[in-house]
């Protein structure tokens, strides 16, 4: 090589260096972290947020249900969403560092619900996957068939659930409210589960519908909750008002997508709205991770970041 080419290649390395090093010092600068996070959020990546000691994570799945929730290092996902669903939910719990999940959780048979979930037990670690033992009918469709593979061949152990279970999760655990009877269609045979957590309480209500919402509320039991994931895709058969001015969410999220029943419905927006619940939906902000501090709710979302700052009410 001829020494003029040597010498500029020395000159090129030489400079990639000192650019690499001058990249690497300012990275360490406020300024250089405020940029690269911006950079990452520009650019769609969405890797760990910053560690609180309790998250609930709503994962856009279009008019599907998937719920990461964390509590104190221990995770449970509730829902997959749809078969389709299956590569966005794993990508989703890699991004944010889940490498293995306490409790895979179905809501109950429906397609969009359970759909994933075969693909998570699959590529995941998991402790157990926890099921209500809905009628035998209710599990003959392709999807439960290929969950129940999918756990056979990974040697997951399967747990039944009744009103009053409770299932550990961190600091906290999941209580199971619902179903209160063997209803005849799968909507009301969602499991219903509550959490508290240092003054704050979620529900998540899987597809319940109003004659499921109206014995839980005639039972007692105590459906107050300052985040209400809302059932059915803010379909008008769920959240009926009485249901809803017994839970008293300052918080409603919905898991929601474009299809041809245009949900969320605007009847079910407007009771949510006259109980006094902020709404946010995964068809509008996308992602949505919900972190409790201990005294502060914050909301970081897909398309934006909002802070909402929100006592428990529990």
């Amino acid at each position: 090589m001829a020494p003029g080419k040597k010498k500029a290649r020395a000159l090129i390395r030489r400079g990639a260096g000192i650019l690499l090093a001058a990249v690497l010092v300012f990275s360490l600068t406020p300024l250089g972290k405020a940029f690269w996070k911006e950079l990452s959020s520009l650019s769609g990546f969405r890797g760990p947020v910053e560690s609180s000691p309790l998250e609930l994570h709503m994962i856009d799945v279009g008019k599907a249900d998937a719920l990461l929730l964390r509590c104190e290092g221990e995770t449970a996902l509730l829902d997959g969403g749809t078969s389709a669903s299956g590569d966005r939910v794993v990508d989703y719990l890699c991004r944010m560092g889940v490498d293995r999940l306490d409790y895979v959780i179905a809501s109950h048979p429906d397609s969009d619900h359970i759909g994933g979930l075969s693909q998570v037990l699959e590529e995941l670690p998991v402790g157990q996957l926890v099921v209500y033992p809905w009628p035998e009918e209710m599990g003959q469709t392709l999807e439960y068939a290929a969950l129940e593979q999918a756990r056979e061949h990974r040697e997951v152990p399967v747990r039944q659930v009744q009103p009053g279970d409770q299932l550990p999760l961190g600091g906290t655990f999941l209580e199971v409210l619902g179903p209160l009877k063997d209803y005849e269609d799968s909507n009301n045979c969602s499991l219903v589960l509550r959490l508290e957590y240092q003054g704050f309480s979620a529900l998540f209500c899987g597809d319940m519908e109003a004659q499921a919402e109206l014995d839980l509320v005639k039972s007692g039991a105590n459906l107050t909750a300052d985040l209400l994931k809302v059932a059915h895709h803010g379909s008008a058969g769920s959240s009926s008002q009485r249901f809803l001015e017994a839970v008293s969410p300052s918080v409603a999220a919905i898991s929601v997508g474009p299809d041809n029943s245009n949900l969320p419905r605007e009847e079910t927006l407007r009771r949510l709205e006259s109980v006094g619940a902020a709404i946010y939906r995964t068809d509008t902000d996308g992602d949505l991770v919900f972190s409790w501090d201990g005294k502060h709710l914050s909301l970081r979302s897909e398309y934006q970041t909002t802070l909402e700052r929100t006592e428990g009410n529990s």
